[in-house]
């Protein structure tokens, strides 16, 4: 599921009704959002459309996946939507971060080479710190 060459051919593809700057509760409760649901419908792009927003982890607000989100909360799902579709997968990785290389860590990854760097530049601060006294 790498790549998100997919995305300008998703039936929803530049469609900004999805993700509306000013999701509330109510709004995401009209008949007009929910018929958003039924271009998912027949996208192929749903799993891999969970994979890249990961609504749960970002809060999301909208439709994606062939669901309506509100907080990262599930409200509504298409017809014909698998629940398989909703596997998040982990958190993106900020590479060449000090957080980056931790996240590698708990992966139990070997980080990249940004991130190892990151890490290491991040110790040597540390280190610095201490053999100053501040």
């Amino acid at each position: 599921m790498s790549g998100t060459w997919w995305v300008s051919d998703a039936p929803c593809a530049g469609d900004m009704r999805f993700t509306p700057n000013d999701a509330s509760e109510d709004l995401l409760r009209t008949p007009q959002t929910h018929q958003l649901l039924t271009v998912c419908e027949g996208c192929p792009y749903r799993a891999r459309c969970i994979a890249l927003v990961l609504p749960r982890h970002s809060k999301f607000d909208g439709v994606c996946g062939g669901r309506l989100w509100h907080d990262g909360r599930l409200r509504a799902t298409c017809k014909g939507a698998d629940p398989d579709e909703l596997e998040e997968g982990p958190a993106p990785i900020a590479h060449g971060t000090e957080s980056g290389a931790r996240a590698h860590n708990r992966r139990g990854e070997r980080a990249c080479a940004r991130c190892r760097e990151a890490g290491r530049l991040a110790q040597a601060r540390r280190r610095e710190k201490r053999a100053s006294g501040s």
